[in-house]
């Protein structure tokens, strides 16, 4: 095992396999016809033919098996990856072997995904040096969002006859966690909740720009002048620092209504609901509000918190939302909200704004179209 690049790991093959194909049957079949034609006329040129296509079956056994054996194999995913969105995929191949270069080679893989699903993988190489390094790249597609699986890969070569069909299997796998789909909300579909609204209410968990206070702290250097607190500063005969606390912002909860089953077998109303409420949370991080995340049928309640950027920080449980087996929660209430955002039906008590996933193309944006 070598390592090429930064934390990236080439590995040997866990199996080689000698392929039996059309080609070679045909081939194979060729060259017994003209044996006999050489044995029933004592043709000195059929006899040579037949000699000829012997010894190219041999000479591409030969070249095909050494030129794999000194290559190892491995794969980069990419950090980030999202639904039906390219995914660039790269593969690195390194070859020990001192003399002998690999051609032709074909990169075999396959991605496994949720619902049962299988994505088929390839790329080709056309030279790996002696001694040297290649790598080629794969864009794909990933139809769901999920936990996908890639693996096992197959190096495959048919050089340079095309009749001898030789592979390497990895077995090592890799895996890469997909986000749903981004889509972008119209403006005015979340309508009163699109503002954050304050309303001089403060949020005693952090510090920030509010009028409450939030701590008192020694002075540091570089404070303003006026975060001193002087009574308290003359009572503890040093200086105070005063902090106040971040001002309290809205909190709203945005409840999918969809079931277990269909998020679990990726329905296509159950991803437009996923999709709708990851749209909706960066909405409304966007606009200073807080958001939960409440889903029912899978036993999960996110209390409503802010988020430092523009994605709330329940975003990448909606990967797998589905997968994994009911929590043994009890229902909780939504109370202490400043609203109720329904992705569904709207059978959720006191919905204030009911998103119907089957009606996802009037919410959006229109999605840009890649050239």
């Amino acid at each position: 095992m070598s390592t090429l690049g930064r934390q990236l790991e080439l590995h040997a093959p866990d199996a080689r396999r000698d392929h039996i194909h059309l080609v070679a049957i045909l081939y194979v079949g060729a060259t017994f016809m003209l044996l006999l034609g050489a044995m029933s006329s004592q043709n000195n040129l059929l006899f040579a033919t037949v000699g000829l296509a012997l010894a190219a079956v041999i000479v591409s056994g030969f070249l095909a098996g050494s030129s794999m054996m000194g290559l190892r194999f491995a794969r980069r995913l990419p950090v980030k990856a999202e639904a039906g969105k390219p995914a660039k995929i790269v593969y690195h191949t390194s070859n020990r072997n001192k003399i002998i270069s690999a051609f032709a080679l074909r990169v075999l893989d396959v991605a496994s995904g949720p619902a049962g699903t299988d994505l088929p993988i390839r790329a080709g190489i056309d030279r790996v040096p002696a001694r040297g390094e290649q790598r080629v790249e794969a864009f794909i597609e990933f139809p769901h969002r999920g936990r996908w699986a890639l693996g096992p890969g197959r190096l495959l070569t048919m050089f340079p006859f095309g009749i001898s069909k030789k592979s390497m299997r990895f077995n090592r796998e890799d895996a890469i966690v997909v986000m749903p789909e981004s889509v972008e909300l119209r403006h005015g579909v979340l309508g009163p909740l699109e503002s954050a609204g304050d309303e001089g209410r403060a949020d005693f968990r952090r510090k920030g720009g509010g009028a409450e206070l939030y701590n008192l702290r020694e002075y540091q250097r570089g404070d303003p002048v006026s975060s001193i607190a002087w009574q308290a500063s003359a009572r503890w005969s040093k200086l105070i620092s005063r902090e106040v606390a971040a001002p309290q912002c809205k909190r709203v909860w945005i409840v999918i209504e969809a079931s277990l089953d269909d998020l679990r077998d990726r329905e296509e109303k159950a991803e437009a609901s996923v999709r709708l409420a990851l749209a909706v949370g960066k909405e409304l991080n966007e606009a200073g509000i807080a958001s939960g995340l409440s889903v029912p049928s899978c036993g999960i309640y996110i209390q409503p918190d802010h988020a430092d950027n523009t994605r709330p920080t329940w975003a990448n449980l909606l990967a797998t939302l589905g997968d994994e087996p009911p929590k043994k929660a009890s229902p909780r209430g939504h109370s202490m909200s400043d609203g109720i955002i329904s992705v569904g039906a709207g059978t959720t008590p006191a919905s204030t704004i009911v998103l119907d996933p089957a009606k996802e193309e009037s919410y959006i944006r229109a999605k840009r179209v890649n050239p």
